[in-house]
């Protein structure tokens, strides 16, 4: 039974051990190990894990082999961001995925166990370039959508009658005493 290190949505870890991960179930089945002594077994809905580190980590792969392996941004319903390089023999279940990758960077190679319901996606990028858009030095694509509302909004204006025009609070109508 591999060791894992489960991490949950609100922020617990819990270390387990599970029989067989593959994502067929919505739940995993793990016996818990840890400082309680009276919990032995546990049902865990995939719903309330964000991710499951499975086994330990592994030493880093050679560059050129790292090279050769798609570059992916793993983006989590809660904001989080995970950038790493993924081995090709990813194994993706009904309920989620597991991949070894390997972060920009990093110094080891970790297993990584996630259920879909805790990603908005996982997308193939080309490069690693974490620098916010305004900095990327595509000004122009910025300027073109700044451009293209401003035209909405004027045309939107244009098309307003000048009752519509007049601030909010100024259009409501007063409560008639009866």
């Amino acid at each position: 039974m591999p060791a894992v290190v489960i991490s949950f949505v609100d922020g617990e870890v819990l270390h387990a051990e599970i029989p067989e991960l593959t994502f067929e179930m919505p739940v995993i089945e793990a016996e818990v190990r840890g400082v309680e002594p009276n919990n032995q077994r546990a049902i865990l809905p995939l719903t309330a894990i964000t991710q499951i580190i499975v086994g330990a980590p592994e030493p880093p792969p050679a560059e050129d082999v790292v090279a050769g392996w798609d570059r992916a941004a793993f983006h989590f319903i809660d904001g989080q961001v995970l950038r790493a390089s993924i081995a090709p023999d990813a194994l993706l279940g009904r309920h989620g995925g597991i991949w070894k990758v390997f972060p920009p960077g990093g110094v080891e190679l970790t297993t990584l166990a996630i259920p879909y319901c805790a990603l908005k996606g996982v997308f193939h990028v080309r490069q690693w370039d974490s620098r916010p858009l305004a900095e990327r030095g595509d000004g122009t694509r910025i300027d073109t959508v700044t451009r293209v509302l401003a035209e909405r909004e004027r045309h939107l204006e244009e098309l307003s009658t000048p009752e519509q025009r007049r601030p909010l609070m100024s259009r409501m109508g007063r409560r008639r005493a009866p």
